[in-house]
């Protein structure tokens, strides 16, 4: 975090300036409040969030929602009705083509 925010920082604003652990204050376990200061005095307000933990527990929030392999209510995807009307509507045209080679 140290040599990558002041990289962020000049892409940004086209300033020089070096970051004090001491002046950023933690708000939770990710994120963190601070000011920084140029080279050429300016101050600058930071917010810096680390969502390396929030991009993973969305990852495996997602996991749960479908597709999981196992036995019963976790193979269960949806309404059967649908799936049903699915293979009758392929049924029915597997019949018409068939019905048209042999005539």
């Amino acid at each position: 975090m140290k040599t990558r925010l002041p990289d962020a920082i000049y892409r940004a604003f086209y300033l020089h300036a070096v970051l004090v652990m001491d002046d950023l204050t933690q708000i939770s376990q990710n994120e963190w409040h601070g000011h920084m200061v140029s080279v050429c005095g300016k101050r600058i307000s930071i917010q810096i969030i680390d969502r390396k933990d929030r991009v993973q527990e969305a990852a495996r929030l997602l996991g749960q929602i479908g597709g999981q392999s196992g036995r019963g209510k976790k193979k269960v995807r949806g309404d059967a009705n649908y799936y049903n009307l699915l293979r009758l509507k392929g049924l029915e045209k597997r019949l018409k083509k068939h019905a048209k080679v042999n005539k």
